[in-house]
């Protein structure tokens, strides 16, 4: 039986459009609707990442005039579906879990009609201290429920499993906007953004990239990698170059350090597996095995993994990215780099574990290789944690509670 929720026009079904875009997770969030007893009725459109679009506008609003919709729900922020949303007076719920993200700097996101969950409480702190009440922060959620399933088919186990692996970009392709900076007449901009760089490597838990964005220097920035902020957003001047440029650099170097140490010092006795975008990417110790499939292979590679290693984001200030959710919910043990808003719900060496340095990182490694029963014990708790608390059901009755105790 479903859970209805409590508005104030009484108990009711709820019945919800769902963006319908290429999305994580997505036939699992309109399964876990359905299972909470709300109708749900998925809208695909290809304007729905436009900032303005009349066709957009007209059939959605068709839609829910024809359905009587009473909510609106996607994964990440769409202006297009908050401008309709403000005019047909409907609550429009997102769950961002992309970062950086810059719809979220659109002059649409003060709307009333929003309601915005964001995973990094940081960032919910600044939109909240800047008067966004309808910004709140929120664990994103695990599958569990769906590596149980997985896992009573056949899968290439000899692919899917490592001692130790990492799933996740390096951003070194085309799209690392860094590189294409012309230093050759800035060598005082080149200078500081390293040691801007350098120093932030050697801090975890505070990102202060944004901070170092003088005003000369971002002066400099424009005139040498001009950003257009465009007319409708209200992003800070320094937001995209600290966190499109700079930090995903410092991201991206971070991985290859780290991926590029692990091979070194474990390749030989163990099995060390990367699964990114760069097929041509290559160390020593390492194998390269390419994209692991979100949906089809990602969760046996954080399953069959005796230690799946999280190095996150940059521009993740303290969140929880999705792939620590991914791993713990799919009974993987996750090793990962300090992340602030774990330790409000998981604790540390009991349901994960961190590293403070790439130094520990290797250590830590080293120790949970060779303590194979604590390793499955971490495991086991992180998943079973997910299960109770953090599965996408969970989750969609706590952001429901949230919006209409709002309404």
């Amino acid at each position: 039986m479903g859970v209805s929720f409590k508005t104030n026009f009484g108990v009711c079904t709820m019945r919800i459009i769902f963006l319908d875009w290429n999305c994580f997770d997505k036939e699992e969030t309109k399964e876990a609707f359905k299972n909470l007893g709300h109708e749900v009725y998925p809208f695909i459109h290809d304007d729905y990442n436009a900032d303005v679009s009349e066709d957009f506008d007209r059939s959605f609003k068709e839609l829910a005039e024809k359905k009587n919709i009473d909510m609106v729900f996607s994964y990440n922020f769409y202006p297009v579906v908050a401008l309709a949303c403000r005019d047909l007076k409907l609550p429009y719920v997102s769950f961002l879990y992309d970062s950086p993200y810059a719809y979220i700097y659109s002059y649409t996101l003060a709307f009333p009609t929003n309601h915005v969950f964001l995973f990094d409480s940081s960032l919910t702190e600044y939109f909240r201290k800047g008067g966004l009440e309808n910004v709140h922060y929120m664990v994103l959620p695990g599958v569990p429920d769906k590596i149980d399933r997985m896992l009573k088919k056949d899968f290439d186990r000899k692919r899917m499993s490592s001692d130790v692996s990492f799933v996740g970009a390096l951003y070194n392709e085309a799209h690392n906007f860094y590189d294409r900076i012309d230093f050759k007449n800035a060598p005082y901009l080149d200078g500081y953004l390293r040691g801007v760089m350098d120093a932030q490597k050697k801090v975890a838990g505070y990102n202060f990239v944004e901070e170092l964005l003088t005003p000369e220097i971002l002066s400099s920035l424009q005139e040498t990698f001009p950003v257009d902020r465009g007319e409708r957003s209200i992003e800070t001047e320094g937001f995209r170059y600290a966190d499109y440029f700079i930090n995903r650099k410092i991201s991206s170097e971070e991985r290859i350090e780290f991926i590029t140490a692990l091979g070194s010092r474990f390749g030989s006795e163990y099995t060390v597996k990367l699964f990114t975008l760069d097929k041509s990417f290559s160390v020593p110790g390492v194998k390269n095995m390419g994209v692991a499939e979100y949906d089809t292979e990602m969760p046996y590679v954080f399953n069959q993994s005796r230690i799946n290693l999280n190095i996150s984001l940059r521009s993740i200030k303290t969140g929880i990215p999705l792939r620590c959710m991914d791993i713990m919910g799919f009974g993987g043990f996750l090793l990962t780099n300090y992340q602030a808003d774990l330790f409000h719900d998981f604790i540390p060496g009991e349901d994960f574990d961190f590293y403070e340095s790439k130094d520990d990182m290797l250590d830590k490694v080293e120790y949970y290789l060779s303590h194979e029963k604590e390793r499955a014990e971490i495991a086991a708790n992180g998943q079973q944690k997910v299960r109770e608390y953090f599965t996408i059901e969970a989750v969609l009755t706590r952001i429901m509670d949230i919006v209409f105790e709002r309404n």
